[in-house]
């Protein structure tokens, strides 16, 4: 009996050593995949927007996520405080070009959510839906892109005001 709680404690004491370790997932870099849409005023959005700010929040949400809706007003709240600070908030309907229906929908969640910031429209046949968005397993999914167009960390999932400490730090490494 005494081995079995010993064992319990070591594997305890470990799987508290591996959630300590989740900071050096936040200092990893790699390059956001190259993608082409259009935002729902049909101007052409891709990977460029990055290079006007030191960072993008770029967060990815569907029309059947209530989550994501949900947090449509904090993301507008985080976009308008971050503007004067060179930081840009964009997001991916990633149903929205699913069909016109779907895309009627999302664009009238955005207007009922007050949402001024950018929203992309994706082509659903390009490797970035089928490659990147096809691999993301729940929504909103949120990730930190720096100018280069570089992801700063792992992606924030789940509602971004519930985890802002993340996102504040993962900003705060793009400012150093």
């Amino acid at each position: 009996m005494k081995k079995l709680i010993s064992l319990v404690l070591i594997v305890i004491c470990m799987m508290s050593l591996v959630a300590c370790g989740n900071e050096e997932v936040a200092a990893t870099v790699e390059p956001f995949p190259k993608f082409q849409g259009v935002d729902f005023k049909g101007s052409a959005v891709n990977n460029e927007i990055f290079k006007d700010y030191d960072a993008t929040i770029v967060n990815f949400w569907s029309n059947s996520c209530g989550s994501c809706i949900e947090e449509m007003p904090e993301l507008e709240e985080y976009y308008q405080e971050f503007k004067d600070k060179n930081i840009n908030l964009i997001t991916v309907a990633v149903s929205a070009g699913e069909s016109d229906e779907l895309r009627v929908e999302a664009e009238t969640i955005l207007k009922e959510k007050g949402v001024t910031y950018t929203n992309v429209i994706p082509d659903i046949e390009s490797s970035f839906y089928k490659d990147f968005i096809g691999k993301i397993t729940g929504y909103p999914t949120t990730y930190i892109v720096d100018g280069n167009g570089n992801i700063i960390g792992a992606p924030i999932i789940g509602v971004v005001k519930n985890q802002e400490d993340t996102l504040m730090k993962r900003l705060e490494m793009i400012n150093k």
